[in-house]
């Protein structure tokens, strides 16, 4: 009766001690790691949710965003909508000669491993290239098979 009675409280004690452990490694770790902030807090949420673009907040939530920090008048207010439009115009039109840019380097670098290999490793090459399109921002697969995975 006493071995079992010893065996019991050896449980419980482990048990509790497990229990301690855990509930201090929960509490400090909350402590030791500050909360996660989203991107782009600043701007209203993250990019692209605004008119559908990936570089940044629209000119309508940053003009917004101005005007509640800055209280701008109406004149100032027009400037700088007509400031950031050519702002992210330029932007956008940046955006599209870098990936175009990174394309024809991808195509490139294909072109140069192709050289490289017998008739039979190009075929292989090309298959593999097919089938492992490259993936996007974040792993999303938004843009056209082809490019080097």
């Amino acid at each position: 009766m006493s071995d079992s009675r010893a065996r019991v409280w050896f449980a419980s004690f482990v048990l509790a001690v497990f229990c301690v452990g855990l509930a201090s490694g929960v509490l400090l770790g909350r402590r030791m790691v500050p909360p996660p902030v989203p991107p782009f807090r600043e701007f209203g949420g993250p990019p692209g949710l605004a008119a559908g673009r990936r570089g940044g907040p629209s000119p309508g939530l940053l003009l917004d965003r101005l005007d509640r920090e800055l209280s701008l008048t109406p004149d100032q207010r027009t400037q700088l909508d007509v400031v950031l439009k050519a702002s992210r115009q330029r932007l956008d039109q940046f955006q599209q000669d870098t990936r175009d840019r990174f394309e024809r380097e991808q195509q490139s670098l294909r072109d140069d491993i192709r050289r490289l290999l017998t008739p039979d490793q190009q075929q292989k090459f090309g298959r593999w290239v097919d089938e492992n399109p490259p993936r996007g921002r974040r792993g999303r697969p938004d843009r056209p098979p082809g490019g080097l995975p």
